[in-house]
């Protein structure tokens, strides 16, 4: 927070036990992701910018919850088990023996809009007025939007549930949000005054509001916008949550210089980079962390996740890139696979139909076509013809390729790893490599070429001859295997 001051008068308690049963996946929806990242992460993360102690109730699947949180922010944060959920009061209460500020912010852990603005205010509006309670307020007027009603009447203000609520939602749109800032000495006092006498059996914290106002103690609200505030409880909401959080970092990114090609048809994670000048087209997704240079070009429907992208760099269409890194000025796809901690240095070009697996490929070479390279160290200036295929695997152990710089790699070549093709050397297409080539040399590796004159109409006598043994015909698929195999016999 701005004010240090206030930040050691207020610690945070963020609401993360329920049992999801909306989701209707048996799984706790705290860690589904939007936009790459778990749910919970996103208000954990603006306690975590404001410095403010933070306190989790968990209960639920809380091992999955937990792990998520520490994975991202180590042990910053305590957590509180809730046995039963049996409410966000009795939640509050399961939190007594951390309270140790002037002031508590609870707020609910399906809050992946909230902004730190948003907090700041309601804290700054909470500290100076002086209030027993604070809480914000939005106005929403779906009546299948099952948040608490507030009703200000006669001085007096409490929140109804939606379950208990008998008027018209419709009506009543302004709703609670989700968010207070309460005096600890308040709290202290009257969480024992909760009660379960509602709809759901459970204890609410929305009571402590119409207590505070019953007992004429200062209740302040300070509305916010509802898109903000918006909880998460089904697969619908948790859509409508990610398409606003989606346009906010393709908006963010537009503001530096990007150009998306139609912007909502792309997915793209809250954590990706891209420089000024860059495009990126129609279906992209750019996952984990991905980071692009300046005015490089991202092909529609590539697939990009944990990936570096250099500076001018091609990446064509339907191209499948992940956790490598690919220089500047370089060319990928379309249809290619690059992925295994690859690494394709300035100027490389990696074409179509071709996988790169644990490979490195060096400064102006290129494999343009129909190409396995697994484990394999492609120096600068090589050029790999098409349909080469480095085995690298031999059913127990994986073996290395090393291909030095400005080879010449022909066409339909299998290399049998372990094996080196030294610098300036050229392999012979059609050619299988089981020995090292030394620098310059030229390998063949591939049986003598024999043609015999005049010998085809031999082979086709010979074929129609034996129609009613063999049942074939030259007019079968079968006839050129039939052929081969008599041509080896007449050999």
């Amino acid at each position: 927070m701005a004010n240090h001051k206030e930040a050691k008068t207020i610690q945070a308690i963020i609401l993360a036990a329920g049992t999801s049963s909306r989701f209707k996946t048996g799984r706790t929806k705290l860690i589904e992701k939007i936009c790459g990242r778990p749910m919970i992460l996103y208000p954990t993360g603006i306690m975590q910018q404001l410095g403010l102690k933070t306190v989790m109730v968990v209960g639920f699947q809380k091992e999955s919850v937990q792990e998520a949180v520490i994975n991202h922010f180590a042990d910053s944060v305590t957590f509180v088990h809730q046995e039963e959920q049996k409410g966000t009061g009795h939640a509050i209460a399961c939190t007594k023996e951390n309270w140790t500020a002037d002031h508590l912010l609870v707020l609910n852990g399906d809050m992946p809009l909230i902004t730190q603005d948003i907090i700041e205010k309601i804290i700054k509006k909470h500290l100076e007025s002086d209030a027993a309670i604070s809480f914000a307020t939005a106005h929403h007027c779906d009546p299948e939007a099952l948040y608490g009603r507030v009703i200000q009447a006669d001085n007096n203000i409490q929140i109804i549930e939606a379950k208990d609520f008998e008027g018209d939602l419709a009506e009543q749109c302004c709703v609670n949000a989700g968010i207070y800032v309460i005096k600890k000495d308040f709290l202290l006092d009257h969480i024992d005054q909760l009660h379960n006498n509602n709809a759901s059996k459970e204890w609410y914290i929305t009571d402590l509001v119409n207590i505070a106002s019953k007992k004429q103690l200062k209740v302040v609200t300070v509305s916010v916008p509802f898109d903000r505030i918006r909880g998460v409880n089904d697969f619908k909401e948790l859509w409508a949550a990610e398409q606003i959080k989606k346009s906010e970092i393709i908006q963010h990114w537009m503001a530096q210089g990007v150009r998306f090609c139609i912007a909502h048809n792309v997915q793209i994670d809250w954590n990706v980079t891209i420089g000024s000048g860059s495009f990126i087209g129609s279906g992209a997704q750019l996952l984990e962390g991905t980071k692009i240079g300046k005015d490089s070009t991202v092909g529609a429907f590539s697939f990009l996740k944990n990936t570096t992208i250099g500076d001018r760099t091609h990446v064509y269409p339907h191209s499948y890139c992940d956790s490598s890194i690919i220089g500047n000025d370089a060319s990928v796809g379309p249809f290619c696979y690059i992925h295994g901690d690859s690494k394709l240095h300035d100027n490389a070009v990696v074409g179509s139909f071709v996988e790169v697996n644990r490979s490195t490929i060096g400064s102006f070479s290129k494999a343009k076509h129909l190409a396995y390279l697994g484990d394999t160290m492609v120096g600068q200036q090589v050029t790999i013809g098409a349909g080469l295929v480095a085995c690298n695997y031999d059913g127990a152990k994986k073996h290395q390729t090393i291909i030095q710089d400005n080879a010449f790699i022909g066409g339909n070549n299998t290399f049998v790893a372990p094996v080196t093709i030294g610098a300036s050397a050229i392999t012979a297409a059609g050619s299988t490599i089981t020995q090292d080539v030394p620098a310059n040399a030229l390998a063949i590796a591939r049986e003598r070429q024999v043609n015999k004159e005049n010998y085809a109409d031999k082979i086709r006598e010979k074929i129609n001859g034996d129609k009613t043994e063999t049942e074939v015909s030259t007019t079968t698929p079968w006839a050129p295997l039939e052929a081969g195999i008599i041509f080896k016999q007449a050999e």
